[in-house]
């Protein structure tokens, strides 16, 4: 069995009004992910958050205090559920029931998409409960917010979207209205076109948060550099915290940033 957990608790500022029950095409926006994930999971439930309200009758779980923002919802499913999760956001309407398969089939804990650039689709990928837990204690512990910091301390296996012929165009999400176009996006930079399973010995973040080795986050930066996983050495840039890498931080952001055609 496997439950799919959809994001639906965001404010949507930059939307100017809540974006999971917009509707297109004569549905709501989620109900597009809850439609790809029903042929593939067993149950669909919704992490509201604040937007509980919205969802009179439909089958709503509640965030963890522990956390703001996507891993709040995350922290809560985990700690409720022991089947395998899939996560994805409400606002990607071009979700396809191929994206959860996929994600399914890897044998790791985690399992996310990284688009061909290198940069990892964070809010859509599978966790295992069991294996979510100790991690998410972790960053509890030092009040992280940061999603991706899962995928840097659980072993994850990356998988490319070429690899699984998963367009990329069905893992977008939508902020403005003018992205529901549904154009392909355009990568300047093809550096990631096969899967990567990462198992650490001790996970860098964890030492790093734990004794505050910054020679850790080095040597994980130039891990995820040696194997096109730019999005994540951004990440552990930022964290490095100096002018020059927060500098680099924001300069590989902008190169794995997607770029739509139109």
């Amino acid at each position: 069995m496997a439950v799919l957990v959809v994001f639906a608790g965001g404010r949507s500022s930059r939307f100017g009004r809540d974006k999971c029950t917009y509707i297109h095409g004569g549905r709501r926006l989620i109900d597009y992910v809850i439609d790809a994930g029903r042929e593939i999971v067993d149950r669909v439930v919704i992490a509201a958050g604040q937007n509980a309200h919205l969802y009179p009758g439909e089958d709503v779980i509640v965030d963890s205090p522990r956390f703001s923002g996507p891993l709040a919802a995350v922290d809560g499913a985990v700690q409720l559920f022991e089947d395998p999760l899939i996560f994805a956001p409400c606002d990607a309407p071009y979700l396809r029931p191929a994206v959860f398969r996929e994600l399914l089939r890897s044998e790791a804990p985690l399992s996310v998409w990284v688009f061909p650039n290198g940069r990892v689709e964070s809010t859509i990928f599978k966790a295992e409960p069991a294996a979510a837990r100790e991690a998410l204690g972790l960053l509890a512990q030092h009040r992280r917010n940061r999603l991706d910091d899962l995928f840097r301390l659980v072993p994850t296996e990356f998988l490319a979207t070429e690899k699984h012929e998963i367009e990329p165009t069905w893992l977008l999400n939508v902020n403005k209205t003018q992205d529901l176009s549904g154009v392909a996006p355009v990568f300047r930079h093809r550096v990631f076109l096969d899967d990567f399973f990462l198992r650490w010995g001790e996970p860098p973040l964890a030492r790093w948060l734990r004794l505050g080795d910054l020679d850790a986050l080095r040597m994980e930066l130039l891990r995820y550099v040696e194997v096109g996983l730019f999005s994540m050495a951004a990440h552990v840039a930022k964290d490095l915290g100096t002018p020059s890498f927060k500098a680099l931080a924001e300069v590989i952001y902008e190169a794995v940033d997607i770029e739509k055609a139109r």
